[in-house]
């Protein structure tokens, strides 16, 4: 099963990972979300629920994918996250600059 699912609609994708976004995943996955604003993609829902640990290079990654969705006139979402991520994104005031979304405890998206 590929790492990475892109669902397009017009200006908006959908990326589901399927690992951890950690540095070697983060530079394997900056160029495909580069294509997307290349295409004019202007939003963005990072799929985080199959994601368990997130490092510094991850968060880089959203931080400077936030930065290019604003740019466009667009937005990020990060759905899905773990408690943990959740937690850990929120100590980090990342929530204040995108939104980001747990899971519910039946695991889909709250």
């Amino acid at each position: 099963m590929p790492s990475v699912h892109i669902e397009k609609d017009g200006n908006h994708a959908l990326i589901e990972l399927r690992q951890s976004l950690t540095a070697g995943f983060a530079g394997e996955l900056k160029p495909q979300i580069q294509q997307l604003l290349a295409e004019g993609i202007s939003h963005m829902a990072i799929d985080l629920s199959g994601v368990d640990l997130v490092d510094s290079s991850g968060i880089g990654l959203l931080i400077a994918t936030h930065n290019s969705l604003r740019r466009a006139g667009g937005g990020l979402r990060v759905i899905g996250t773990s408690s943990d991520i959740q937690h850990l994104f929120k100590a980090m005031r990342l929530d204040r600059h995108f939104a980001v979304e747990g899971k519910s405890s039946d695991g889909s998206r709250s």
